[in-house]
């Protein structure tokens, strides 16, 4: 039969029609994306840090003997706060004895540094307080140095000496970053000879740092700058530079005698100053 206008047409206009709708997206909205509706999660808020104590009488002075080269004079007034005082209210000085005691440790049985180290960078993540973060990390950086682990002892010193520039322990750390570059200049701590010169160049550097830092760190100004500057002595003798030697030895025992340094501490910048016949050397 033949076909009439309208059927042939039909197919044109169901055409128009799907040609002239709406093209907005007509999918239904996915969960969570409701018009109106606010789904976004809220993150529960950080607990803040426990108050603190005030630090123990203690404290202090057995961060002097430390700094002094008294070792285990610090290490005996260290540990029962290092051990004893565990309350939250006491993160701060328990974070700080274990930071020192590390410190101690490192330079006597240096394995000894581990435990505390760790504890007092633990401390460090419970508190916002930049001295305890300075002060772990010196610690953490102490115990890497004595393993000879320089590039892991020089990324805690650098993040020490970040955290709290003015400071006993921010100080400390340029002392203790210059170490790790006169121990990478040789290598190793039985080597003699020089394997990177220029690794000598950046622990002078480190330890300007150092004298510029313990300027600003009241009551261990002394001792400070007594090793940073027994710390440029030594770089100027592996240079050969007399007169460098000179100044900064004999600066180095002015500032260790004032300070009330050890026998120990005294000894390195007087023999220096007296090999390069500098004058005077260790006060009688």
């Amino acid at each position: 039969m033949k076909r009439t206008l309208p059927s042939l047409l039909a197919p044109f206009l169901l055409l128009a029609l799907a040609c002239g709708r709406d093209k907005t997206n007509t999918k239904p909205p996915t969960d969570g994306a409701t018009t109106g509706t606010d789904t976004s999660v809220t993150e529960p808020k950080a607990e803040p840090p426990p108050p603190q104590d005030p630090d123990p009488a203690e404290l202090a002075p057995a961060i002097h003997q430390v700094l002094t080269g008294n070792y285990e004079q610090g290490i005996g007034a260290l540990d029962p706060i290092y051990t004893g005082m565990r309350e939250p209210s006491q993160y701060r000085a328990s974070g700080l004895a274990g930071s020192w005691l590390a410190v101690a440790h490192a330079q006597t049985v240096f394995e000894n540094a581990d435990a505390p180290s760790q504890y007092a960078l633990e401390m460090a993540g419970k508190l916002q307080d930049p001295e305890l973060e300075a002060a772990a990390k010196v610690g953490r950086g102490a115990f890497l140095l004595a393993q000879e682990d320089y590039e892991a002892a020089r990324q805690a010193l650098e993040a020490a000496a970040a955290a709290a520039p003015g400071t006993t322990p921010g100080a400390y750390a340029h002392i203790l970053l210059a170490e790790t570059h006169l121990g990478a200049a040789f290598g190793s701590a039985s080597n003699t000879q020089i394997e990177n010169p220029a690794e000598l160049d950046a622990a002078k550097q480190s330890y300007e740092a150092a004298v510029a830092a313990a300027e600003k760190a009241g009551s261990e100004r002394d001792i400070l700058l007594g090793r940073a500057k027994e710390g440029l002595a030594a770089v100027a003798k592996y240079k050969s530079d007399k007169a460098a030697i000179c100044t900064n030895a004999l600066a180095a025992v002015e500032h260790y005698t004032a300070a009330g340094a050890s026998t120990f501490l005294l000894d390195g910048p007087s023999d220096m100053a007296a090999d390069g016949k500098c004058g005077k050397g260790k006060p009688k």
